[in-house]
């Protein structure tokens, strides 16, 4: 890097509780609103596999497993999937980079059961300090 410093990283960081108001909200860079099907969420991700600028979060009022939100977006030539996992009163977030199926798998399973599967090929998410 030259005379620049190494930027260094953490995987310490939590952020506050996500509130949700209804059962499921989709959210992307056009709208905020009630995941009314999963037709729904499906199209939203669709679009964000054509549009490297695009996100899709999903996130669910009632949590079972510790999960309040899955979200994606591109990242180089795969697709990044982070989890909100709730930690008392904080939110800790994990990641893995996955091809659009899986993606697409992640958020179905989601969507229907709240839960996530092979949560130990995650890891946590690293942020510059």
């Amino acid at each position: 890097m030259g005379k620049e410093e190494e930027r260094k990283i953490t995987t310490d960081v939590l952020f506050g509780k996500t509130d949700c108001n209804m059962a499921k909200n989709v959210r992307t860079q056009e709208i905020d609103k009630l995941a009314s099907s999963w037709e729904m969420v499906e199209e939203c991700l669709l679009e964000m596999f054509l549009d490297d600028n695009e996100f899709v979060t999903l996130t669910i009022e009632e949590i079972h497993h510790n999960i309040r939100y899955v979200q994606a977006c591109q990242a180089e030539d795969q697709i990044v999937v982070q989890l909100g996992i709730e930690e008392g009163d904080k939110t800790r977030l994990v990641e893995k980079m996955c091809m659009e199926d899986e993606c697409m798998d992640i958020f179905y399973e989601f969507y229907n059961s709240t839960s996530v599967r092979n949560l130990e090929s995650y890891h946590p998410v690293e942020f510059f300090v």
